[in-house]
């Protein structure tokens, strides 16, 4: 991969983070996901329950309940690496609950939550996806 490519790759995850999940625009993941999308996330060990034919549908249930939870949210990219054809982004999620999310009511607690992803990206859309994230230090936050 040549640099020029590494540095595309990048712009496509920051520009699904910006437009999906700062700007709370989730239908624009219905354009950047490609048409073989695999998620590979399973939030605490169940898999996020997608759509045939719509690979985005899982991305937009589960982040639609965060914003729901937390509809101030915002997502800070605090660092990307970019190899092959993955890109692996450091970032950190904020927000106000001020919605019931996990069975947890409102508590206007403020939170941060870092966590990684990685992406593979092919033909200038998100083709895969892999996460950590530790929900139980999400809670925390929320209680």
């Amino acid at each position: 991969m040549t640099g020029m490519a590494a540095v595309e790759n990048k712009r496509v995850v920051a520009n699904f983070v910006e437009r999906c999940q700062n700007q709370h625009d989730l239908a624009y993941a219905d354009e950047i996901f490609h048409p073989e999308f695999v998620n590979h996330y399973r939030p605490e060990g169940q898999p996020i329950v997608e759509t045939p034919g719509r690979p985005a549908a899982g991305f937009q249930r589960f982040y639609g309940r965060l914003l729901g939870g937390f509809p101030d949210a915002t997502m800070r990219v605090d660092e990307q690496v970019a190899e092959r054809d993955l890109v692996a982004t450091r970032k950190t999620f904020r927000g106000t609950h001020t919605g019931e999310l996990f069975g947890l009511p409102p508590s206007g607690n403020r939170v941060e939550w870092s966590f990684i992803d990685i992406m593979r990206v092919r033909d200038g859309k998100i083709v895969e996806h892999w996460t950590s994230m530790d929900m139980e230090a999400l809670r925390a936050q929320m209680r």
